[in-house]
């Protein structure tokens, strides 16, 4: 007769895990380890994220200076509108790359939103009948916007996806666009409203809906 079973001890006893799947487990885990895959500091990142934004629209500034296009005079009248906007290019991409920047991306978001009303309510009465149609500002603005928008996106795999994270990027990508459109741009601020204001609310939501989609290297926070 065979002895009663305590059941007891049967809930209380630990799981013993299967030999293959240890064993798979192990081997992963080797596999990931032997990849020896370089460390990207976030600090780096957002210097990245920083230069390809800010660096492409002072680039475009100097374009446009030496291509006679744009006076000294109105671009040093324009400085403390394009200084803001490189500030808040700066917040927006180390907010968003900040393994701690929970706090910041809520400051980041309310300074862009900031940063946005400022433009339209600076613009004043435009001296000269426009040449080119206004839909031609948001393109030109998007396409500032795709070197940036990628280098955000590689940047935002080093981590989890998080909305809020991807929007900052976003929103420092498109301050590129509307830094082009200060200087390039002289209509009235509905215009501004319209057109400019729109292509930086794309480029957000194309890095945010991009990043969802893209396969994260890292889980971290």
């Amino acid at each position: 007769m065979k002895p009663p079973v305590d059941i007891d001890a049967l809930l209380t006893e630990a799981p013993r895990p299967q030999a293959a799947s240890l064993e798979r487990a192990l081997a992963a885990a080797r596999g990931e380890l032997a990849q020896d895959r370089p460390v990207r500091r976030w600090r780096t990142q957002v210097a990245w994220l920083v230069a390809s934004s800010g660096g492409l629209a002072l680039v475009a500034a100097l374009v446009m200076v030496l291509g006679g296009a744009l006076s000294l005079g109105t671009l040093l009248g324009r400085a403390p509108l394009l200084a803001l906007l490189l500030g808040t290019s700066t917040v927006c991409a180390w907010a968003a790359l900040s393994p701690r920047g929970r706090v910041l991306r809520r400051w980041g978001v309310g300074l862009a939103m900031a940063c946005a009303a400022t433009l339209v309510l600076a613009r004043g009465t435009p001296n000269t009948a426009p040449t080119l149609p206004a839909w031609v500002c948001t393109a030109s603005h998007l396409a500032l916007g795709l070197i940036p928008l990628v280098v955000a996106l590689v940047a935002l795999r080093g981590a989890v996806f998080q909305p809020l994270r991807a929007l900052c990027a976003g929103l420092s990508v498109g301050t590129t666009g509307a830094f082009v459109g200060e200087l390039a741009c002289e209509q009235d601020w509905r215009h501004v409203a319209s057109y400019h204001l729109i292509a930086w609310a794309l480029l957000a939501l194309m890095a945010l809906v991009s990043s969802r989609s893209l396969k994260p290297r890292s889980y971290a926070p």
